[in-house]
């Protein structure tokens, strides 16, 4: 008689992945699924559908977030799998970029995913061992998942024969939040800390000066004084509360007020003022927006920056600008006025 034939080995089920506290929403879907479709491949041990995927939107769009909570639900998946996460701006180090560290642990080489962060603040000294880098993951096809707060072609400060490679992978931009969502997230932050708030709290704090991180932030503080009061917190209890820590509160000059008046009065959408393009019909009332920002809500820099997707020296670079054309354009001067005079 002959022997039993051996059972075939049943294919691996693609693993669902629970993405935690990330909220997916219609400014961020089109990258969850190209994550997805890269952790997927990397936990059942095929090769990437694209490499690299590159990930780029402003400042507190979600990247690094999603990233690392896709990559966490591949880790738990596949628990034997090698994850590395990597910021760009450390990669001058001469042992980082090497293929085997030395200490047990693969390198960036040849781990089964890589999350290389913040390409924009890479050193040009480092920029031929990472074109090195994604040569030989591209020609694996691994996993390589790249972050940026602009397009590849718009990394002007980096070499092009590092940009073009980049530009050779898959390409996906996260929208800035509106204010929908920006009040999910942190709807679902303030539950996950145990802080009950009114409805108009919620909307108080979505539509905060300065965007959602520094409304994650305030969410952090209120944590602290949540277990002091028996129901939830309503906006006036949350606007005074944010006062007595001295952070900034909402007036009738906002960010998000700002925003809303310079681009009705300059024609042109939020979408583009939020955006990359350096058209001048486009830069100066993002400019503008930021200057009055700076005047008239006394904002950091730096929480500018993170309000319009920006750098702190980019902020810089426009407050000087209209300070100087306003002195020069009585047009740009008159405009600047007008709006001054309707949002202080």
């Amino acid at each position: 008689m002959p022997a039993p034939a051996e059972p075939s080995e049943s294919p691996k089920t693609p693993p669902k992945f629970d993405l935690g506290s990330f909220v997916v929403l219609p400014e961020n879907r089109s990258a969850v699924r190209a994550v997805r479709t890269v952790a997927r491949a990397a936990s059942l041990g095929k090769r990437a559908p694209v490499s690299p995927l590159v990930l780029h939107g402003p400042p507190g769009s979600g990247k690094s977030h999603l990233c690392r909570a896709a990559l966490a639900a591949l880790m738990q998946a596949s628990p034997g799998i090698v994850v590395r996460f990597e910021s760009a701006g450390d990669l001058a180090r001469p042992d980082v970029l090497a293929e085997d560290t030395g200490f047990g642990d693969r390198g960036l080489f040849t781990c089964d995913a890589l999350v290389l962060e913040d390409v924009q603040h890479l050193p040009e000294r480092a920029a031929d061992g990472v074109c090195e880098l994604l040569d030989h993951r591209t020609r694996h096809r691994t996993a390589l998942i790249v972050t940026t707060v602009c397009s590849p072609a718009e990394l002007t400060g980096l070499p092009k024969r590092l940009t073009s490679r980049l530009v050779a992978g898959l390409t996906v931009r996260l929208e800035p939040l509106g204010v929908a969502g920006r009040r999910k997230v942190l709807g679902a932050a303030a539950r996950a800390r145990n802080v009950r708030l009114t409805p108009d709290a919620l909307d108080w704090l979505a539509n905060r000066v300065g965007g959602l991180r520094p409304a994650l932030g305030a969410l952090q503080n209120l944590a602290q004084v949540a277990p002091q009061y028996p129901g939830p917190l309503d906006a006036t209890t949350v606007e005074r509360t944010l006062a007595e820590t001295g952070q900034p509160t909402s007036g009738s000059a906002t960010v998000d007020a700002i925003i809303k008046r310079v681009i009705a009065a300059f024609g042109i959408t939020e979408r583009a003022l939020l955006g990359p393009s350096r058209l001048r019909s486009v830069l100066v009332p993002r400019q503008v927006a930021m200057y009055l920002a700076r005047e008239l809500v006394g904002l950091s820099l730096p929480r500018i920056g993170a309000a319009f997707g920006r750098d702190h020296t980019t902020v810089l670079h426009a407050c000087r600008k209209i300070e100087g054309a306003v002195k020069q354009d009585a047009a740009l001067d008159s405009r600047v006025r007008q709006l001054r005079g309707e949002l202080g």
